[in-house]
Order: structure tokens, then sequence, then C-alpha cells
């Protein structure tokens, strides 16, 4: 025990390690849990066919949806920051996948897919 002290005053009194986990979703993952989103918060989707799916990185994260309606006019919906990561994190919730509540959740992108980075203390 007076090693770990010690160990811990030489860094600083500063807890070092963390965990670091990573969900990351494939694309007709991602459509679902925004459109599940939409949904509950009594904004879904106009009807039509959902097309192509965009991801943006600069300045932030934004998943765009090209949505095709019966018209032929494309529509672009957009979805990022709180919005996206509240969309994401309740389709985890729904599928049953652990997602701590005291962790820190940040939005990336891996591989080319939208990832949500959990960080616990």
């Amino acid at each position: 025990m007076a090693r770990d002290a010690q160990r811990s005053a030489q860094y600083g009194g500063k807890q070092r390690m963390r965990e670091l986990r990573c969900i990351i979703f494939e694309n007709f993952e991602v459509i679902k849990a925004i459109t599940g989103h939409r949904r509950r918060i009594g904004k879904p989707l106009p009807a039509g066919q959902i097309g192509k799916l965009k991801i943006t990185t600069s300045p932030e994260i934004v998943v765009t949806l090209e949505l095709l309606p019966d018209d032929g006019h494309s529509l672009f919906i957009p979805s990022s920051g709180a919005e996206l990561a509240a969309a994401l994190i309740a389709f985890c919730i729904e599928q049953r996948v652990p997602m701590p509540v005291s962790a820190k959740k940040a939005l990336t992108v891996l591989e080319g897919n939208i990832a949500i980075k959990i960080t616990k203390s």
C-alpha cells in the first residue's frame, strides 16, 4: 500500500490508467439509430427510401442521410452532435450493448465508420 501511495505521489497523485472501448457502427445501424431516434422525439423522416449515407468530419462529425421520396426530389437530412450521440447510445441500449452511464462518450470516425469512444477512469 505504501508503494502505491509513493508511486501515486511520483506521478502527481493522479490516476493514470483508463479503460477505452470503441463501438463501431455499420451504416445500416447508423440509419436505424437515426430513424428510431427521430421517431421517438416526434420528428420522423418523411416517406421515401433511404439512399446514401454520407459522413463528414470537418468541423464536426455530421451524418447526412439522403432520402428519396416518391416525387423524385432528394432530401438531405443531417444529424450531428448531441442528437447523433443520443441516437447511437439509444440504439446501443436497445441492442443490449453495455453503456456505462458515468463513462465519457465521444463520437469519432474509424475506418470510415461512425464510432463511439467510451472512456472510463
